[in-house]
Parts: C-alpha cells; structure tokens; sequence
C-alpha cells in the first residue's frame, strides 16, 4: 500500500507524456512526407536542356532457354550461342525534361554476335523518373509523389545524422506499384539513395539509384543506377543487369570513333570488372582467335553460311531493325510475329506491322515516311496508309503531306435499296455483298500555324471506290467504280495545349477532274479533350457532328470521322473516341450524324481489386458512346476494357430505338509491344 502514492505518479507521467510523444512522432513523419513530396516543387532545379556523358554496362546470364526465345524481340542474338554476355558503352544524354530524353551511343564494346542490341526494355530502368507520377514512361505508380500516396504504405525511421529511411509498401498486389526504401534528407525531402522492386512486362526487378548533389541537375537524377532483372517466359530464364553511371566524364567524346572503342572504354572505366565479367571477355578474345585461324574447315565454312542464314532470318524477319545516325534513322518492325495479330468484332482477325524513317535537315525542317501495312484475314486483302509528310517549320507546324492509302471498306445501304427497287424479283440481292466497296486514297495537303491557337490546312483528296462485286454490279448496269475530286480545308483551334481542340472541315466534290462523277459539299465539326487527372488516370471527351448541303448521288455520304479501319492500331491508337459496333452502311446512308464519346481510364479502377487476376491489370476503361443519324433513333454503346502485360480487350454492348442491339468484343496482342 505504501507504494500506491509513487505508482500513481508514474502512471500520471506516462499518461501525461504519452500524448505529446505521438503528436511528436506523427508530426515528425508528417513533416517528412510532405517535404519528400514538395521537395521537386519547392527546391529542385530544372534540368531543361541538360546534356552530360554516360557509361553504361550490361550482362546477361542464360539459366534456361528454349527456341521459343527466338520470338522474343530484341533477344534472338543471345538465344543461342553463349550462355553469358557483356557489352559496354558510352555516350551523351541530353534532356528536354526528366522523362524527355535522348540518348546518343557514341562507341560500345559487346561480346554479342555483330554488336547487337539486346532486352532494350532495361534502358528504361537506368533513368527512373522518382518524383513524378510514373517512374517509367507510363508506368509504374511512383510511391514520392503526393498523388499517389493513397496507394502505397509508409513507415519512417529518423536518425541522428539529418536522414531518414521512408519504407513504402503497396496497398494493392499489382504491377503498376513498387515496394523498397530511400533514404531522403529529412529537412529538405531530397531523396538520397533508394532501392526499390517491382514487375514489369515479365521482368522482375529491382532497382538501386544514388541521387546526385543539390542545386545541380542530379538533384532530380541518379549519378549511379544498378539495375537488375530476372525475364521468365515460356521455360525461358534470363538475369540480367544493367550498370548505369553518370558521373563518368568523356574527354573528346565527339571525335571518338569505333576504333578506338576498347581502348577509351577501358580508360573511363568507373568500377573494376569482376571476375566473372573479365572472363566473358576472355572466352570471347579466344573464340575470335579460333574463328580467325587458319585451320577452318569446310564444316566451319558450311556452319558459317547456317550463321549468315540465321542472322538474315534476325535480321528482316524475326526482329525489327532500327538504324539511325546524325541526321537519318530507320525503324522496321519485324515482318513476322504473331504480337502484331489483333481481332474485332466488326473486322475479324488481322495482322499489322509499322515501317519508320526520318530524314534531317535542320532542327525544324525534316522529312519523315512512316507507312502501316496490314492484313485482313476475314476479306483476305492487303491494306496499307502510306503518309510522307515534310515538315518545313516545326515551330509553326508547318507541313506538307501526300498520303497514300487503301485501309478502308466503304458500305452503303443505298447501292443495295436502289438496285433492288429496280429489280423486283426473287433474286437475294443482300447475298451478293454488292454494298461493298474498297476506297483508295491519294491525298496532298499542306498545314501551317496562322496565329498562337488557329492553324489551317490545305489540300486536295481523291477516292477511287471499286465495288467488290464488279461482275455483278456491271451486270445489273451499275457502275463498277466511283471516283471523287475534292479541295478541302481545314481550321484547327486550341486555346492552349492542354485545352480542348476544335476541328471544322470543308470538303467539296468536283466532277470532270481525274474522271471524278461524284459530287456534293460536306461540312463537319469536332472537338475533342483530353484530360489527364493524377495517378495516370484520364477523361477522353469526343463530340461533333457533319452534314451535307449538297449531294449528287446517293451512293457514297463518306463522312471523314467515320472511317472503318482495316489496319489495326493499339489500346491507344483507336479505342477511344471511335464506335467499336456500329455498322457503317448506317452513317454512310446519313446526310448528317451528331455524335459522342466519352471514357475513363484509370490503372487502378475495378478488377485490379480482384485478388490474384487483380495483379497483372495495368490498366482499365469504361466507354460511352452515343450517335444520333437519319434513319435511326440514337445509337449507344457501353463497354468496359482492361490491358495487362499480355493482351488488350474490351466488351461492348450496343443499343438502338432504346432497345438491346448486339454484343461485341475487341482483342490485341499487348506482349512485348513496349519492348
């Protein structure tokens, strides 16, 4: 009992104490969060117009392969042969921005076959974007910015020396979030080192960065990164790392040649090789000694020309190229994979590849050719969009462009109706597909900015429509062929960059000019707006409308914003502001249309919260979609679509006179597709 009086005064002590001990670690953590995120608004500089040199060091290590790895973009130079790789190189960075910039190789040294480039996918890692929303490109939910903190967990020690470790832990188990640590300066929220871990397009990695000093461009950049990854797919097994620093200066790295390449990156070499390292290098000296020696056999020479067919093989077929110096580049993707099949409902099945090339003449005045083949498997038919475009003032968007291509079907349920009001007989007309066309398109036109937010275009297109069934149009006396001359001008409105965009165009049908027989006068408006909210989440808004004052022939109403594409784009390139169900002898019957469309991605929406399936969803869409045209009460769609690491898909129901009209599907190939 006579301890009660002393057990009561420590009692009250701590519960008099305590209260103040959590404010003052609550407040504590809370200042270092917001000075970790405030930390690039506040106190970072800018690194617009940064350039420095680099060196950059990569190995992979093959534990399990399989000719399945052939396929693989970027990686049939390492699928056979040697199971360990490494290659060197240096060269300069310059940066419009943290997520804008361009590296420039000036020399390498590689032990893979004909210095190759391999898993390109990792160049992403070595400039990880810290405190921004993404931390690659489009990816990756950064856990420093203050949008995103809803997503992840925070744990903070502070230490005695002005540092504290921030432990971050995602809410959700899925790909677009990281886990790890960084050590930040708690009085200013400057990261110091970090390292964090994370999935991304069938690489597991972590990544392990050293921030540079303040007041300098590598406040907000790493001067070291060390990279590692482990790639698993179909049995294969590959790790890899790749070493970043740069800190390492170049002397006379403009007048460095291939030459001289081992010699200078043996010279600025940051870090020792390791062991394991300097033997790649050996075994690779001593089996170029071997291939050199005179002693080749006829089974050397007959291996030798296997090699020669393989590397062709690589080189035109199973792997893109990509060419570029100084002034010229060159991209072609590969002439067979199957990543580039995609399927929708309204045009099947179909394959795709792009062809790139770019010529400069001076900062704002270049030449580019960037043609898109495909093929459609459900009409059996080749397309392709072939524009060349010179652009004379980049700073005005000024341009030249001849287009050339044959990417659409027209429909038309007049050409049916006309053909059976005259003939009125048994005969099944609609089996006869005499309401399709094929559309070939030339078309000239030039742009140029007229004030800070008008620009207007000029030009001429040409159609030349031929009805797929020739044999039986002629034989019901129909023409086989329709052609269109028409000079057209466009006026494009932005009040500001990021604002909406309003388009209006005019278009008016010459006859008598390249045997043109169709005339008439269109007119259609547009506006369009992108939003983009926080944590890569955005609105696509999309409205307009179009008429015809005058029209000499039912056959043909082609509206510009209605086009059926038979050559397939991606997730981003037709998804959005399109109709994905609407059949298109509706609005090309139409003299006029009054459309809508609305969606919402985010990456984190609804069945990322699924567990397991929830994972690998990167990210979601919910689409809206109205259009009011002539013979038809308003048409709706609604869909909803997700993408991961594998595919894109979307599912879309329609409705019309307010009842339910059909379902539908959208599928692409979404593997590898950022490699």
């Amino acid at each position: 009992m006579k301890y009660k009086p002393f057990v009561r005064i420590i009692l009250l002590g701590i519960f008099l104490y305590m209260p103040s001990f959590i404010f003052a670690k609550v407040t504590a953590d809370s200042l270092v969060m917001d000075r970790l995120f405030s930390y690039k608004r506040n106190l970072a500089p800018s690194i617009s117009g940064f350039t420095d040199d680099f060196y950059l060091k990569y190995s992979f290590r093959t534990v399990r392969r399989n000719p399945t790895l052939i396929f693989v973009p970027t990686m049939y130079s390492i699928a056979r042969g040697n199971r360990n790789y490494i290659g060197e190189n240096i060269g300069r960075i310059s940066f419009k921005a943290i997520d804008d910039y361009r590296i420039d190789q000036k020399t390498l040294k590689s032990t893979i076959p004909h210095n190759r480039k391999a898993m390109d996918v990792m160049m992403r890692f070595i400039i990880p974007n810290l405190y921004g929303i993404s931390l690659f490109d489009k990816y990756m939910l950064s856990p420093f910015n203050y949008n995103n903190r809803i997503f992840y967990r925070y744990r903070i020690s502070i230490s005695d020396e002005g540092r504290a470790c921030v432990n971050f832990t995602p809410k959700l188990n899925n790909t677009q979030l990281v886990k790890g640590f960084a050590i930040i300066d708690r009085y200013t929220g400057k990261i110091i080192h970090t390292r964090f871990s994370g999935e991304y397009d069938m690489v597991t990695f972590e990544v392990n960065a050293y921030m540079g000093d303040d007041d300098t461009p590598y406040a907000l950049l790493p001067t070291r990164c060390d990279s590692k990854a482990v790639f698993k797919f179909m049995g294969n097994e590959l790790r890899v790392r790749f070493y970043a620093n740069f800190e390492c200066k170049v002397p006379d790295i403009d007048s460095i040649d291939d030459k001289k390449a081992e010699s200078i990156i043996d010279s600025v070499r940051p870090d020792p090789l390791e062991r394991i390292e300097e033997s790649i290098y050996r075994e690779h000296i001593q089996e170029n000694i071997a291939k050199d020696s005179a002693q080749a056999t006829v089974v050397k020479r007959k291996n030798k020309m296997l090699k020669k067919t393989w590397d062709i093989v690589d080189d035109y077929i199973l792997s893109g190229q990509d060419a570029s110096n100084d002034n010229a580049s060159v991209t072609l993707s590969p002439l067979f994979n199957p990543l580039y099949l995609s399927y929708s409902h309204s045009h099947g099945l179909a394959y795709k590849m792009d062809i790139g090339a770019r010529y400069i003449f001076a900062p704002d005045r270049y030449i580019t050719f960037t043609p898109r083949l495909g093929y459609n498997f459900k009409i059996k038919k080749f397309y392709f969009n072939a524009p060349l475009r010179y652009t004379f003032d980049a700073k005005r968007n000024g341009w030249v462009e001849l287009t050339w291509a044959n990417g659409n079907r027209i429909t038309n349920s007049s050409v049916l109706e006309i053909i059976q009001e005259e003939n009125r007989d048994t005969i099944d007309f609609s089996s006869l597909n005499l309401d399709y066309f094929d559309d070939e398109m030339v078309s000239l036109s030039g742009n140029m900015q007229i004030t800070k937010h008008l620009e207007m275009a000029l030009g001429f297109v040409y159609h030349l429509r031929s009805a797929v069934n020739r044999h039986e149009m002629e034989q019901l006396g129909k023409p086989s062929e329709y052609r269109s001359f028409a000079p057209m001008v466009t006026l494009t409105f932005r009040s500001h960059p990021e604002g909406p965009t309003f388009t209006a165009n005019y278009e008016r049908g010459l006859t008598n000019i390249l045997q043109s027989n169709i005339k008439y006068e269109r007119w259609e408006f547009d506006a369009s707006f992108k939003k983009v909210l926080h944590s890569l989440r955005k609105y696509n808004l999309r409205a307009g409308g179009g008429f015809y004052t005058n029209k000499s022939t039912d056959y043909f109403v082609d509206f510009a914003n209605f086009h059926d594409n038979y050559i397939p784009g991606g997730w981003d390139d037709d998804w959005t502001g399109d109709f994905q169900l609407l059949n298109s002898q509706w609005y090309n019957a139409s003299k006029y249309y009054f459309r809508t469309n609305v969606s919402y991605e985010s990456p984190l929406l609804l069945v990322t919260w699924i567990p397991l399936i929830g994972k690998y969803i990167e990210t979601e869409r919910i689409y809206a979609n109205f259009l009011q045209i002539e013979h038809t009460r308003p048409y709706t769609e609604i869909g909803y679509g997700l993408t991961n690491r594998y595919f894109s898909i979307g599912l879309f129901a329609s409705f019309l006179n307010g009842s339910f009209n059909e379902f539908g599907s959208k599928f692409s190939f979404e593997l590898f597709r950022r490699w």
